[in-house]
């Protein structure tokens, strides 16, 4: 039988060694990991020849002059619904082998809950991050998403760019002034044995979101009343409160406390019979927050019947 000499890797220099063999039977497979880095050695099953190789598998999410992608997503406030954020993530490979992007691991923590946000991750041709297919979906709750579908390879010393959009699907109104912080950690692998996790910082991957939170507006003022033809309407009108611009929600208006309904525009038309109460009204700003109540505008009946008592709705 013939051997051919070979020398043995010293520590991770990228050195390779490769000898041509003819196997009689296989030998074991061995796995060792040195300070990130992945080594592997390769097995034969009988009769076979094989080329045997030493390498390295290692990935990163900053660019060439260490910038981190991922903390790009943050820090970002959402002000609507279904508003989203799109950010181009560059995957280097900077080992020595041809590597695929495989998982994505999720953590999160703070007061905004992670399926709030949902998220989708595709590769992109270039940092517009146009859309396009496949994309993976998920959520910022938590967990290990597979990427595998998006067939995300790399060549060695080469990059990719995975591009991410988070979406806020929860009500601004319920969820106003939340805040989450996630953490991305995305792995690599070559083979069934040679696996990678991005070597930045846990600070480089993570990002902070949270949800707009509007200071209550100010009371409508200059409230008035007015009887209408019918006994049974009257219409009320106010002033728009200083600093109320638009967008923003109208004006809710409250019969004796309760509410009978929303207005766009500064006047309402109230209807009612034989009674006395008290109309409120509220700016209502675009995430739901409401000013405390206009002065009250008083009502009380139209008149009164000798037979059937009390009618209609009056300014008082």
């Amino acid at each position: 039988m013939h051997t051919a000499n070979r020398r043995s890797p010293v520590g991770y220099q990228g050195m390779k060694s490769s000898t041509r063999i003819s196997f009689i039977a296989g030998f074991v497979v061995f796995l060792s990991l040195v300070s990130g880095v992945s080594f592997a050695a390769w097995s034969a099953s009988s009769t076979q020849t094989a080329t045997a190789s030493a390498g390295a598998v290692a990935l990163t999410t900053a660019t060439a002059s260490g910038a981190s992608t991922i903390s790009a997503l943050g820090p970002h406030t959402y002000t609507a619904s279904n508003q989203s954020l799109t950010k181009a993530i560059t995957v280097r490979n900077t080992g020595t082998v041809e590597a695929t992007v495989s998982t994505i691991a999720i953590t999160r923590s703070g007061t905004l809950g992670g399926d709030q946000i949902a998220v989708k991750f595709w590769v992109g041709t270039n940092s517009s991050c146009a859309a396009t297919t496949p994309v993976v979906s998920a959520t910022l709750a938590g967990g290990t998403v597979s990427l595998s579908t998006l067939k995300m390879k790399l060549a060695s010393t080469g990059s990719a760019i995975l591009c991410t959009s988070t979406t806020f699907t929860g009500s601004l109104v319920s969820q106003a002034g939340k805040t989450t912080t996630a953490t991305f950690a995305i792995n690599s692998s070559a083979g069934t044995n040679w696996n990678a996790t991005d070597v930045v910082a846990e600070a480089g991957r993570s990002f902070t979101q949270s949800i707009f939170q509007t200071k209550a507006p100010n009371a409508p003022t200059g409230t008035m009343c007015v009887n209408e033809r019918s006994d049974y309407t009257v219409t009320v009108s106010w002033n728009a409160p200083a600093g109320f611009t638009t967008p923003n929600g109208g004006y809710n208006v409250y019969y004796d406390g309760s509410l009978i309904g929303n207005s766009t525009t500064t006047t309402a038309s109230i209807t009612g019979n034989a009674t006395w109460a008290d109309i409120t009204i509220r700016a209502v700003a675009s995430d739901g927050t409401m000013s405390v109540d206009s002065a009250d505008i008083p009502v009380r009946p139209r008149g009164y019947e000798y037979r059937s008592g009390y009618y209609g709705i009056a300014c008082n």
